[in-house]
């Protein structure tokens, strides 16, 4: 079993290898993700043989390996309401990819009042829409719109800020400065 894995593995090897490092931007994440995928082709090495396509299934498997990574990573990156204000008093240079979140809160407080209000009572003060539009008098309707019209506005100015580019998903797979 494993005799035929490595010729499948060496067949493809380069092209998943450039494709996995272009897609992370970082040589430790890409080695890390190729040996993710090298174990799911060598588990699932009965199901490839069976493809049509088999470089379109692993090609595939290495798009869903990517598309964990991602989602972890963003999961670890997410900052608490407590974190935001504390990042405009770090003394040290922070990382290129929390670099967005050192200036999130002086975007947020750019918005309109109504906008920003929204944004951190829901977002950062923990509070629900629903006890958001009771604290400020409105309907829960017009709350939901608000903290909507609010996210909209912010994504605005973060996509202002810098150059991204996204999956056919609409996801962020990567972002330079302006």
């Amino acid at each position: 079993m494993q005799q035929s894995t490595i010729p499948l593995w060496g067949q493809f090897n380069t092209e998943l290898k450039r494709f996995i490092c272009r897609k992370t931007g970082h040589e430790d994440h890409c080695q890390d993700l190729l040996q993710d995928l090298y174990l799911k082709i060598f588990v699932n090495q009965a199901k490839i043989e069976k493809a049509q396509n088999v470089r379109a299934y692993i090609f595939q498997m290495a798009h869903n390996v990517l598309t964990d990574h991602h989602r972890r990573t963003a999961r670890k990156n997410v900052l608490s309401a407590d974190a935001i204000p504390d990042l405009e008093l770090a003394t040290e240079e922070p990382g290129q990819e929390y670099s967005l979140a050192g200036c999130l809160r002086s975007m947020i407080d750019t918005l309109p009042e109504i906008y920003r209000q929204a944004l951190i009572s829901t977002e950062l003060d923990g509070l629900t829409q629903k006890q958001f539009a009771e604290k400020v008098g409105i309907s829960l309707s017009g709350a939901k719109s608000r903290v909507q019209r609010a996210r909209e506005k912010l994504k605005e100015e973060i996509l202002k800020c810098c150059r991204y580019e996204f999956d056919k998903y609409g996801n962020i797979i990567s972002c330079c400065g302006n």
